[in-house]
């Protein structure tokens, strides 16, 4: 049995705060990098550092991979749902004006997705295909992986609540916060998979972080 430890980091806080933000390319605002600063101080076991190659998860995964002496590298995978025609605009302009879409979407977002958006369908097959791809990471053959994925909020609740066998409408109650770190573990043996959320929206100064 070899065991993939994902250490799922949601950027910092970041401009267009109160906006659908999915493909929008906005940067960290001065307490977004403080949040990012602070996993650079050690490194719990990474080897290495994926991230998404929007700016907000971009610019901070190259620096702590900078500090710790990681290697580091973008994934397309891990970009955040596409909102399509509401990406953004604020929530409350989208709530405002298309009150029944926003309904539709948060009760059944995988028959409702936003309008021109991307699929809960096609966003839980592009999650897959780099879970599968992580654990056929050479590494796995011979000693435990440990890797730091530096994400989304959305990507961060797709992987644990598919892992977690929740209803994609349930995934908006996992608290995600900015700057937070949630650690899941997936054991696999070529035949068989074991997950366990070891902790979920950890932040430095909260408790020590093993």
């Amino acid at each position: 049995m070899t065991i993939l430890t994902l250490d799922l980091l949601r950027h910092g806080d970041a401009e267009a705060a109160g906006c659908y933000r999915g493909r929008t390319d906005v940067p960290l605002t001065p307490l977004g990098w403080q949040q990012m600063q602070a996993y650079a101080t050690r490194n719990p076991g990474w080897q290495c550092i994926w991230h998404s190659p929007l700016q907000r998860c971009a610019g901070p995964a190259l620096r702590i991979a900078q500090t710790l002496q990681l290697q580091c590298q973008a994934d397309d995978r891990l970009r955040e749902l596409d909102f399509g025609d509401w990406d953004g605009r604020p929530y409350e302009e989208v709530w405002q004006q298309e009150q029944t879409a926003v309904m539709a979407f948060w009760q059944d977002p995988d028959a409702s997705p936003p309008p021109g958006g991307e699929t809960l369908g096609a966003f839980c097959a592009r999650l897959q295909a780099l879970e599968n791809q992580l654990l056929t990471h050479p590494g796995l053959a011979q000693d435990p992986v440990h890797l730091l994925l530096l994400t989304h909020g959305g990507v961060i609740r797709g992987l644990l609540g598919r892992h977690l066998g929740l209803a994609v409408s349930k995934w908006s109650q996992l608290r995600i916060d900015t700057g937070s770190l949630s650690r899941l573990k997936i054991g696999y043996d070529r035949q068989h998979r074991w997950c366990e959320l070891s902790f979920m929206n950890w932040q430095p100064g909260l408790e020590s972080l093993g």
